[in-house]
This record gives C-alpha cells, sequence and structure tokens, in this order.
C-alpha cells in the first residue's frame, strides 16, 4: 500500500464520524466486532466483518436484502458496493475503508484498537457495554472525560480536551442561569486552546442570529473552509448528540434550541473532572500507546462514572409530569408523535436517542391516561429536564406501570427482525414478574410482531400456568396498543386474550 505523507497538523472545528450519526448505534456496532477479538485485520477477515455488519443491517445497501444472498454472494456483493471507497484511516480501499468508517470514532474514544493487518483489541469499557454491565451514557461519559484532540485520528493543533472544555463553559453559564445557543455551540467547536473564560468573553462580545451569522463569523475568524451546512448542521448534530449521550447536558427547544447543564449529574461531572488526563506526544502520534494508555485512565475512572446512582422511582415519574408541562403535551398531540415515529420530524424531540424515542412516546402517553393512579416508570436514564438519555443497564424491562395492586411491564422494541424479537431479553424480563405478588401483566409492543414471537408469548402463559403462576400476556402492534390505552382497555384485554389461550388449550386436552 502506498505511505501517505502525514499533514502538517492546522486550527480545524471540532468534528466526528458522520456516517454513524446516532452514536447509540455504537453499542449495536461493539457487540458485533467483539466477536472477532484478537483477530488480525487483514483483508480476508475484514471483508468477514463487514459483511457482517451487513447481515446485521448495521450498514446498508440500497434495495438490496442480504438475507435472501448466500455467503458467497454476500461476499461479493460488499467487495461492489464499496468499490469506489478511498482508502482511509490507514485501511486499503474498498470495504476495508469502509469497515474504519466505523470504528473510527470508537478508535478515537478509546473504546478499540484497530489497526490494518493487526490483531483487533478493545478496551474493558467496550467489553462491559456489550456485556450490558454498564449503559451508553457510562460509556461515553467515562470515555469522553479522558477525549483529546489532537490523536493519532485527528491530525489538529487543538490540542485539547473538547469535552472538558465545553462542561466547564455550562458550569460557568449555569451560575447565571444561562447556557448555550445553537450558533454559539457551532462557534465553541472551533475553539482552539480550550479557555473557557476566554471563550466566555468571546460570545459576550458577538451575537449570532441564526446559523447563517456563525458562518460568516467563522469564515472570519477561523478561516472555515468546509460548506455552510457541514460546518452549521453535520459537524454539531454529531458532537451534539454525543455530548447529550454523556449525560452531561441537556438540550431544551422553545422556538430555538437551547443547551444547557445537566444539573443532575453535576456531583458526576465534578468528579470525573477532577484529574487531568493528558497523553504524551508521542501516545498522540502512535495509536497503540494512545490505545494503553486511554485503556489504564478508563480502567480507574469507571469506578467513579459506575458509581453514580440511579433516579429514584418517584423522580422518575414526576420528571414525565414535567415534560408533559414544558412541552404542553396532551393525548392528541402524543398520538400525532407515536404514528410520526417513522417520519422523526418533530424538532422538539430531535435529540432523545432514536431507539428511545418510542419508549419515551409511550410513556408520555402512559402517564396521561394512567398516571393519576399509576406510577409510571419508563427504564431509561432522565437528564434535568426529564428528558432519555440511554437506557439504564440490567436485564429489566422497558416500561413499568404499578399501583399497590398490579404491576404491568412494556416490553418495547422497534425491531422488526424475527430472531432479534426473540432475544429482546424476553425470558429474564418475565422471571422478574414472576418473583412479584402483585397481579401481574406484560405487553410486548413492536411496529410489527413476528409470528414466532407472539408464539413464544403464548407458550410462556402455558409455561406459567403449569408452574401455578398468573401473568397475563398479550403482543401488540403500535396501532393497536396505541388505540386501546386510548380507551384504558389494556388491562382487561391482556386478561381476556391469556384466558382465551388457556381455554384453547384446554379444549384440545378435552377431545
Amino acid at each position: 500500500m502506498k505511505e501517505v505523507k502525514k499533514q502538517k497538523p492546522i486550527y480545524k472545528q471540532m468534528a466526528l464520524e458522520t456516517a454513524v450519526r446516532n452514536p447509540e448505534r455504537y453499542k449495536d456496532i461493539l457487540s458485533i466486532l467483539i466477536e472477532y477479538d484478537g483477530v488480525v485485520l487483514n483483508d480476508e477477515n475484514l471483508l468477514e466483518i463487514v459483511t457482517h455488519l451487513y447481515n446485521e443491517e448495521i450498514v446498508k445497501a440500497s434495495n438490496i436484502d442480504f438475507n435472501l444472498l448466500s455467503k458467497k454472494v454476500q461476499m461479493k456483493t460488499v467487495i461492489e458496493v464499496n468499490s469506489s471507497r478511498r482508502a482511509d484511516g490507514g485501511f486499503p480501499s474498498g470495504y476495508s475503508s469502509r469497515f474504519w468508517t466505523y470504528v473510527r470514532t470508537l478508535s478515537e474514544f478509546g473504546f478499540l484498537y484497530a489497526r490494518y493487518n493487526e490483531p483487533l483489541k478493545f478496551s474493558s469499557v467496550s467489553k462491559l457495554l456489550v456485556e450490558k454491565k454498564i449503559d451508553e451514557q457510562i460509556a461515553f461519559a467515562t470515555q469522553s472525560a479522558i477525549y483529546n484532540r489532537k490523536s493519532p485520528f485527528r491530525n489538529v493543533s487543538n490540542d485539547f480536551n473538547y469535552f472538558k472544555f465545553i462542561t466547564k463553559v455550562l458550569i460557568k453559564l449555569n451560575e447565571d442561569d444561562k447556557g448555550l445557543s445553537y450558533e454559539q455551540f457551532i462557534v465553541s467547536l472551533f475553539n482552539k486552546s480550550g479557555d473557557v473564560n476566554e471563550f466566555i468573553s468571546e460570545i459576550k462580545r458577538n451575537v449570532f442570529a441564526d446559523s447563517n451569522s456563525a458562518y460568516e463569523y467563522v469564515k472570519n475568524e477561523y478561516n472555515a473552509t468546509n460548506k455552510e451546512n457541514t460546518v452549521t448542521k453535520d459537524y454539531p448534530d454529531v458532537v451534539l448528540r454525543l455530548l447529550k449521550l454523556t449525560g452531561f447536558i441537556s438540550i431544551k427547544y422553545t422556538s430555538k434550541l437551547k443547551i444547557i447543564l445537566n444539573t443532575d449529574s453535576l456531583e458526576l461531572i465534578e468528579k470525573i473532572f477532577t484529574n487531568d488526563y493528558s497523553f504524551t506526544e508521542e501516545q498522540k502520534n502512535n495509536a497503540l500507546l494512545y490505545f494503553n494508555q486511554y485503556s489504564k485512565y478508563s480502567d480507574s475512572l469507571l469506578s467513579i462514572t459506575t458509581g453514580w446512582t440511579v433516579e429514584s422511582d418517584d423522580s422518575i415519574h414526576s420528571k414525565l409530569e414535567r415534560v408533559v408541562k414544558d412541552y404542553e403535551i396532551d393525548i392528541n398531540k402524543v398520538k400525532n408523535l407515536i404514528n410520526d415515529l417513522d417520519e422523526n420530524k418533530n424538532r422538539e424531540f430531535k435529540y432523545v436517542p432514536t431507539p428511545l424515542k418510542l419508549e419515551f412516546y409511550l410513556s408520555i402517553l402512559l402517564y396521561l391516561t394512567y398516571g393519576e393512579d399509576h406510577m409510571i416508570i419508563p427504564n431509561y436514564k432522565t437528564d434535568s429536564l426529564g428528558m432519555p438519555i440511554s437506557h439504564a443497564p440490567g436485564n429489566n424491562g422497558d416500561i413499568y406501570v404499578y399501583s399497590d395492586n398490579i404491576n404491568w411491564l412494556i416490553e418495547v422494541t422497534m425491531i422488526r427482525n424475527k430472531q432479534q424479537q426473540l432475544n429482546h431479553e424476553t425470558t429474564s424480563v418475565i422471571r422478574h414478574l414472576e418473583e412479584d405478588s402483585r397481579e401481574r401483566y406484560l405487553s410486548f409492543v413492536a411496529p410489527y410482531v413476528h409470528p414466532d414471537t407472539k408464539n413464544f408469548y403464548d407458550n410462556e402463559i402455558i409455561r406459567l400456568l403449569l408452574s401455578d403462576t398468573s401473568v397475563f400476556m398479550k403482543t401488540y402492534t403500535i396501532k393497536n396498543f396505541l388505540n386501546e390505552t386510548l380507551k384504558r382497555d389494556n388491562l382487561d384485554s391482556m386478561r381476556n386474550y391469556t384466558n382465551e389461550v388457556i381455554d384453547g388449550v384446554r379444549s384440545k386436552l378435552t377431545r
């Protein structure tokens, strides 16, 4: 492979890989890649790995269903659809370069070590995330506390931790009950030194009415050369999504977007930024040394980040009330949010992580319909505004609705694939319900319920009956669940359905 001469570093806008726009997808990517721990990243193995990514629909090829192709044809297709990709990150052109697209940010944040013709390695935090011993928020908060702009993966003169810098800016602004506009956030991405006071003075001296004025400013002051859409939308959007996932910030949208400190995590932020996680110049230029040092820092920091306590049920329930009031949500509005889920056009909740959107909307729906006499407890972490950050770790259900008399679990997924639906932690979740003494209910909600998934739950009804345990269950499409909830028919419907399944089995046995 032809050696590429390294260019002289210059000051650049803070940017991350835009191919994976939603950082919560990295958990899925890691769960696949970790199967290849220790595998040498040569051409043959890279083809195997990239084909696997296509099979799991992490990477998609337009109008091609990989499940309908033989393994040989799948690999041939991967080679063909990636033939025009240029070499990047030390990986050759084609599918190898495609692989780098999906691991570059993971490399920058010390999750893994991936170099061409070398063994693939993973940090402790990656393994804990895949094993569901920590969640995405803990993982990215830990790694962001260590991150450095100048690294073996970014040839830039900016040499500081952007996430530490911007969080300290928000802490300072929070003292006066202030935050950053989206336009000010754009300007922060061009900061050269990480000086908090200097940046606050800069945004006080200048007014940015809209993204266009911010673009003109960074062109004049920071010699920005990328297209306006790249500077003001693409790069800021990806960085902001990752910053939101750390739990360091909250995002509020009224007529305009505002970025503020997540005051719920202030104590955690102060703890993790106490130490200075610096890298030597040699480490900033050597990927293996960088990964090893990052891993050492990460291992020591995990004891702090994993010790962060989860909110009480009362707090989570009351935060749903806050969201409803802040965004003036009524039944019609939440119904529209659920019905328009696939279009993803809602600006108010743009930065709610995509995998959590359905759970978030259904939690609001359940709060509006059942919240007066039941506790509504979604199993996701929230910021100080009540907005979801990430799933909490552990094998717990998605949404719990309970009172003194009932315990109702709602399992939610956007997955349509048969095997992935069946792997949706169903057995472990049902086990939790078995241990409860109240009247127990379970709803499974998906855009499409595969027949095998429905059969699984029907079989569970009979299995539990044979063990003298009663759990009322039913599978739902999103539309059916919405309609039943609006009429408050869920509990009766689950009881009736479960009894029908039991009666059907009894009638067959007495023939």
